[in-house]
């Protein structure tokens, strides 16, 4: 992207914002992973450091599951802008009453699992893939690992894809204008 996405403004909010939104409505407290260093200062809510400086979103999953108070810990990465509370709602329940490991939304592209409901039992196994070297979201996913799948399809709103990653600054443009014709379109 060229810069961090979590800045990314459209419509006068952050990325980080409308994620912090979505998830504010859903947990508390809401934790910010942030990497191997301090950011997001300002934006009033906690910060987890990664303990792995290289080790991206799985090093993040950790430090979050590490400081989690309740079981089920909602993972979210920044740049899927149109992720809604209704989602972890979903995802939370589907853990719950089938007492998943990780509950994560699949789309036409796959699995999302940097959009999911994960347990915090699962750390020692999250600290085992980091320590092996694994740094995808989804190394820990081994034998005897529940996870289930929650079709992201029967929850999209008109204009919105909740499984659309922002990864390019086209990507980013895309979305904007996607945004900027749906409420065209809600005003007509």
């Amino acid at each position: 992207m060229g810069r961090d996405k979590a800045e990314l403004e459209h419509e006068g909010s952050s990325l980080l914002a409308r994620g912090l939104s979505c998830l504010s409505a859903v947990a508390a407290p809401v934790r910010l992973a942030c990497g191997p260093r301090e950011r997001y200062i300002d934006s009033g809510h906690e910060r987890v450091l990664d303990a792995w400086p290289d080790g991206g979103p799985l090093a993040g999953l950790l430090a979050g599951l590490e400081r989690a108070r309740g079981d089920l810990v909602a993972v979210l990465a920044v740049d899927m802008p149109d992720v809604r509370a209704e989602h972890f709602l979903a995802l939370a329940e589907l853990a719950r009453n089938a007492d998943l490991d990780v509950a994560l939304l699949t789309g036409a592209r796959g699995d999302e699992p940097l959009c999911s409901v994960v347990h915090r039992r699962v750390a020692p196994l999250v600290r085992a893939a980091l320590e092996r070297g694994e740094r995808r979201m989804v190394a820990f996913h081994g034998a005897g690992v529940r996870v289930g799948r929650l079709a992201a399809a029967g929850l999209i709103r008109e204009g919105a894809d909740a499984c659309r990653n922002l990864n390019t600054p086209a990507d980013f443009a895309a979305w904007c204008g996607s945004r900027s014709s749906a409420v065209e379109a809600g005003a007509r």
